[in-house]
C-alpha cells in the first residue's frame, strides 16, 4: 500500500467569514472531513481572522476547541499573529497565553487588508522564538522579499508556505532554495510530479501534507499515496515533518470512511490501476514557459506519460501540444504529428485551431484527421486574446459538425472563452460535441458551464483545473447529467495522481465514476464520420 499511514494536515480551517460561504462553519464540520479522508491531526485557523481581530479569533478557536467532541488532539490550533499586537495593551503577552493554553508552537499569518507583513512581526518574535515557533501563511500574503528577509532574520523560526499552485512555483521554489528555513505543503501542488521534484532538489523534510479546498476531495492525498518516492520520504511528509515542528509525539492512524458503492477511491489509493477503460480527455506535450517541470521535451514526456497512464490504468490521452498552442499551429501540429504516430494506439491528438493562422490551417485540416492521431480540434482563446465566439473559428466549427468531432475549449470566466460565450455556437452546430475544458475555472465560469450543458445535451464539462471553483462538484452532479461529464487532466503540465484523486474521492458511486472516466469519451469519440 502507497497510501501514507498518518496524515497530518498542515492547511486546515474553519470558521465564517465576513464575505459568507463559509466551507468549515464549525470545528465540528473540519472534523467530519477528516474522518472522511483518514486525517489525524489538522493544524487549524480561524479564517474570520482574515478581517476580524487575530486575537479575538483566537479566542474563539479555543472555546470552539473544548466545546467540541473530538476535537482536542486532533485540532491542533495555529493562532494567527499580526503586527498589530505590540501596539496592544497585553497584546504579545495575550498570544503567548493562548499559546500555552492551545500547546502549540504553530502561527498562521494572515495579510489583513493588505496593510501587513512579517516584517511587522519583530517586535512580537522578540517576545516568543524562545517558544520554538513556526509561522504558516498561504504563498501570497506576503511578498517574496518580506518572506525571505523574515527567514534570514529567523532561521531557527521554519516558514511553511501554502496553496502554491504551476503559477508561483518558480517563485516558491526560489525562496526554498535561498532559504533552508522554508517549507512547501502539497494542498495545491497540481503540477506533474511535484512531490518526487521538491523531494529530489530540497530534500523530504521540506514538505508537508495539506489540504485545499473542500471541494478539492482527496487530490493531495492521491498525490502522496502515489508519488515515486519512498516509504520513509513519504511517511515524513504525511505527517511526520509537521510532528516534528509542533513538537507532538506520533499518533495512531485514523481510518478512513468508505463511500457507499465507491469502490475505486480505495483501489486507487492502494496502488491498484482503475480497472474502468479511462481515456484522459485533456492533455499536453511539449515545452512550457511557465510550469516547472523536470522533463521540458516531448521525446521525455512520452515514455513517463505512458509509464503513469499504466499505472493508474488509463488506456488512452489526448493532447494538444503546447509548441501549436504557444507558437506557429501549422508546425506544432505536424510535430504532434509526427511525433504520436508510433504510440498513437495509446496518445492521440487534438488539431489546434488558432484563427490567427486559418489560412495555413485550413488547407491542412483533411490531411491531419486521415490520419492516426487526430481526433478532434482544441482552442486556448483566454492565450490568444481572440473571443471563442468570433466569426473566423467558422471554418473549424463547420468542418467539427461535419464530421462530429469533439472541440475542447479553454474556458475560464472572462471576456474570450467563458462558457456563455458559446450559447449560440453549440446551438447552431448540435452534432459538434463541445467539451469546456476546465469547466468553466472558477466558481462564475462553473455556474456558466452548468447552464450551458443543462441546455444543450452537446456540452460536456471537463475535469481537470476546475479546482479553482469552490463548488464541489457532488453539487454539479445534482445539476448535470454525469453522463455530461469528462475526465481530463492537463497532463504533462498538472499531476495525473493529484487530479485523479480529486475526482476519485467524489462521493459517487462507480457507476458515475466510470462514465466519467472513459464511458462518455468513448461515444464522442465513436460519433465520428
Amino acid at each position: 500500500m502507497k497510501s501514507a499511514p498518518v496524515l497530518f494536515d498542515a492547511n486546515g480551517n474553519f470558521g465564517k467569514p465576513s464575505a459568507g460561504s463559509p466551507e468549515f462553519p464549525t470545528l465540528a464540520d473540519r472534523l467530519a472531513f477528516m474522518d472522511r479522508f483518514g486525517i489525524a491531526r489538522s493544524l487549524v485557523w480561524n479564517v474570520e481572522s482574515a478581517q476580524n481581530h487575530a486575537g479575538a479569533a483566537n479566542r474563539a478557536m479555543l472555546d470552539q476547541i473544548r466545546a467540541t467532541p473530538g476535537a482536542s488532539g486532533h485540532i491542533i490550533p495555529a493562532f494567527s499573529v499580526s503586527g498589530l499586537m505590540p501596539y496592544e495593551k497585553g497584546g504579545v503577552e495575550g498570544l503567548v497565553d493562548q499559546m500555552a493554553e492551545g500547546g502549540t508552537r504553530a502561527l498562521r499569518f494572515v495579510n489583513v487588508f493588505g496593510r501587513l507583513t512579517l516584517r511587522q512581526l519583530d517586535p512580537v518574535m522578540a517576545v516568543i522564538r524562545k517558544r520554538k515557533p513556526f509561522l504558516v501563511l498561504r504563498y501570497d500574503q506576503a511578498g517574496v522579499e518580506d518572506i525571505a528577509d523574515f527567514a534570514e532574520r529567523y532561521p531557527e523560526v521554519p516558514l511553511i508556505l501554502t496553496e502554491v499552485m504551476w503559477g508561483p512555483c518558480l517563485s516558491v521554489f526560489d525562496l526554498m532554495r535561498r532559504r533552508t528555513n522554508i517549507l512547501v505543503d502539497n494542498s495545491w501542488m497540481h503540477t506533474f510530479d511535484a512531490i518526487k521534484l521538491i523531494v529530489d532538489r530540497f530534500g523530504a523534510e521540506r514538505l508537508v501534507f495539506g489540504t485545499g479546498y473542500k471541494s478539492h476531495n482527496g487530490a493531495a492525498m492521491a498525490a502522496l499515496a502515489r508519488a515515486d518516492i519512498t516509504d520513509r520520504q513519504r511517511r515524513l511528509i504525511a505527517g511526520g515533518n509537521l510532528e516534528r515542528l509542533a513538537g507532538l509525539k506520533p499518533c495512531a492512524p485514523r481510518l478512513a470512511v468508505d463511500t457507499p458503492g465507491n469502490t475505486v477511491w480505495r483501489r486507487f489509493l492502494d496502488g491498484r490501476p482503475l480497472g474502468v477503460g479511462a481515456i484522459d480527455a485533456h492533455g499536453h506535450l511539449g515545452p512550457s514557459g511557465g510550469y516547472v517541470l523536470t522533463a521540458q521535451d516531448e521525446a521525455k514526456q512520452i515514455p513517463a506519460a505512458l509509464t503513469t497512464m499504466d499505472a493508474a490504468g488509463i488506456d488512452t490521452m489526448i493532447i494538444s501540444g503546447l509548441q501549436a498552442l504557444m507558437g506557429g499551429p501549422v508546425e506544432g501540429n505536424d510535430r504532434v504529428e509526427s511525433l504520436l504516430k508510433p504510440v498513437s494506439a495509446r496518445i492521440k491528438g487534438y488539431v489546434v485551431f488558432n484563427p490567427f493562422y486559418e489560412k495555413e490551417l485550413i488547407p491542412r485540416l483533411d490531411r491531419y484527421f486521415s490520419g492516426s492521431v487526430f481526433v478532434g480540434f482544441k482552442t486556448l482563446c483566454d492565450y490568444w486574446k481572440i473571443p471563442i465566439d468570433d466569426p473566423r473559428f467558422d471554418p473549424m466549427w463547420r468542418y467539427a459538425e461535419r464530421h462530429r468531432l469533439p472541440v475542447l475549449n479553454h474556458t475560464w470566466n472572462g471576456s474570450y472563452d467563458s462558457p456563455a460565450m458559446l450559447a449560440a455556437v453549440v446551438k447552431r452546430y448540435p452534432h459538434i460535441p463541445v467539451l469546456l475544458g476546465h469547466s468553466g475555472g472558477g466558481d462564475a465560469g462553473r455556474r456558466e458551464a452548468v447552464t450551458l450543458a443543462k441546455e444543450n445535451k452537446n456540452v460536456y464539462l471537463e475535469w481537470c483545473g476546475s479546482f479553482c471553483s469552490t463548488i464541489p462538484w457532488e453539487e454539479t452532479l445534482r445539476e448535470v447529467d454525469y453522463r455530461q461529464v469528462v475526465f481530463g487532466t492537463d497532463a504533462m503540465a498538472h499531476d495525473i495522481h493529484w487530479e485523479l484523486g480529486r475526482l476519485l474521492s467524489l462521493n459517487v458511486p462507480d457507476t458515475v465514476l466510470e462514465s466519467i472516466l472513459g464511458g462518455t469519451m468513448s461515444r464522442i469519440l465513436a460519433m465520428r464520420r
